[in-house]
């Protein structure tokens, strides 16, 4: 198998063949190290839609992940630490190549951030958030698999975050399934 397509949900591959690895970092790397051991592609693609901290990608824009890091809020505000943090994971060149896509640094948090001053503080070192990334980056490098993340804007991270990307997804998601296509063999 050439290049596996996963998302956290079904809805955001849009029709493509794939297959889902659940919503949150553990559950996206649990299923994700099964799916490779099951299903030896030489490259995993994940598709998706995140939110943008203030400064990064517009709503409606589609990146591509340039690094993915696994962060920790608690620690980004000072009130506690993590002993030994995970290093980024680098997205593999030649599939960042193919895609052709503008390229983000993403954050993956256990939760949605909805307090302004942790966007504050995590947007200060990331430009997108998002959910799966860093539990999908994580197996793969550990399994010597090339991968890459595609994600559509739906919104600036925050309080306001939930409403736009009820309102932004369908269209995100649609525009991110759009530039995987050709890469994964769809439409």
């Amino acid at each position: 198998m050439p290049v596996l397509l996963l998302s956290a949900v079904d809805a955001e591959r849009r029709g493509l063949p794939g297959l889902s690895v659940g919503v949150g970092v553990v559950p996206a790397g649990i299923a994700t190290a099964r799916l490779l051991a099951s299903e030896r592609p030489s490259a995993v693609v994940l598709v998706g839609t995140a939110g943008a901290y203030a400064g990064g990608p517009p709503i409606g824009a589609v990146v591509a992940a340039r690094r993915v890091g696994l962060v920790s809020g608690t620690a980004t505000l000072g009130l506690g630490y993590v002993p030994l943090p995970p290093p980024p994971v680098a997205a593999d060149p030649d599939l960042l190549r193919r895609l052709s896509l503008p390229e983000a640094d993403v954050a993956c948090l256990v939760a949605i951030t909805t307090d302004p001053a942790l966007a504050t503080a995590i947007g200060a070192s990331w430009q997108v958030e998002h959910m799966e990334a860093y539990g999908v980056a994580a197996a793969c490098a550990a399994a010597g698999v090339a991968f890459a993340v595609v994600l559509g804007i739906t919104n600036v991270v925050g309080p306001s975050a939930h409403a736009e990307w009820l309102a932004n997804r369908e269209a995100c998601q649609d525009a991110a399934a759009g530039a995987v296509a050709r890469l994964v063999g769809g439409r």
